[in-house]
């Protein structure tokens, strides 16, 4: 819970620094590779998809995982559409797709984090 809580104040400090890319770009980072590597590590040591897709956890654990799973899914076009950004090879639209998707991500990952909280016990 500690790692998932300081990815998730990585990505909220990163975006309240988004005016200023070299701020903003490891923060982004950094909360979204935690993010990715500690569903890989709960994967690998509690079998999370298996038990997600066996829908026995509560109601709010699932709702956790649901929007916790669209912000991981947003994640690709994230660093994709960022990716461009910085290499400046986005077209005229890229700007605002990047912006849109990862408000829409953040949005969906602080649902997930505070629905966290509905799993404290496992």
């Amino acid at each position: 819970m500690w790692i998932a809580s300081f990815a998730w104040l990585c990505l909220v400090t990163g975006y309240s620094q988004r005016k200023h890319r070299a701020r903003h770009i490891p923060l982004m980072l950094t909360g979204i590779f935690l993010d990715i590597g500690l569903v890989l590590f709960l994967q690998i040591t509690r079998s999370a998809i298996q038990t997600a897709l066996e829908f026995s956890l509560s109601v709010p654990a699932q709702i956790h995982i649901l929007f916790s799973s669209i912000a991981l899914v947003l994640y690709v076009p994230i660093l994709i559409l960022g990716a461009k950004l910085v290499e400046h090879k986005g077209g005229p639209n890229t700007k605002s797709r990047h912006i849109k998707i990862a408000t829409t991500a953040l949005f969906f990952r602080t649902l997930g984090f505070l629905f966290m909280f509905s799993m404290w016990k496992n």
